[in-house]
């Protein structure tokens, strides 16, 4: 009797396979659904660059997952978060603005750039807002609330 299915087998053989190899990351996923994002543009737009673009991507993240060479790879992925966490920073601030417009003012910290939430009952005037990540502490000014209304 055999252990398992085809399946299991062959799941088997791909780990075997992947041992020593470099694997997955954050810049293979970003290459990867990049790719997948022209291959979309490429149904809308006719062209004869775009297939070997989406070909070099595919070929590029799967020489990435194959290679052995651990320290180029890690380097790399090292590089690409440092350059996308400003854009991701940017995004992850309008999106917690967005969704709490109605109840809280959304300030970022001087010092670390850190979300800050201030909830909207806080009294007008002058207040002290305080990082609970750095500790650096500032003031900003919150507006009656009688003259914020359009009228």
């Amino acid at each position: 009797m055999k252990k398992g299915g085809f399946f299991s087998n062959l799941a088997l053989k791909y780990q075997r396979f992947m041992y020593g190899r470099y694997g997955n990351d954050n810049l293979n996923r970003f290459i990867s659904f990049f790719a997948l994002f022209l291959c979309a543009i490429s149904l809308f737009v006719k062209s004869s660059v775009l297939p070997f673009a989406i070909l070099a991507l595919l070929a590029f993240s799967f020489y990435r997952s194959f290679s052995k060479k651990h320290e180029q790879r890690r380097r790399e992925n090292q590089a690409y978060l440092r350059a996308s966490k400003p854009v991701k920073n940017y995004f992850k601030y309008w999106v917690v603005r967005i969704k709490s417009r109605k109840s809280h003012y959304v300030y970022t910290c001087a010092k670390c750039k850190g979300i800050l939430r201030v909830p909207k009952s806080a009294s007008p005037g002058k207040i002290e807002v305080k990082c609970p990540k750095c500790g650096a502490s500032f003031a900003r000014h919150i507006a009656d609330a009688d003259k914020r209304r359009i009228k």
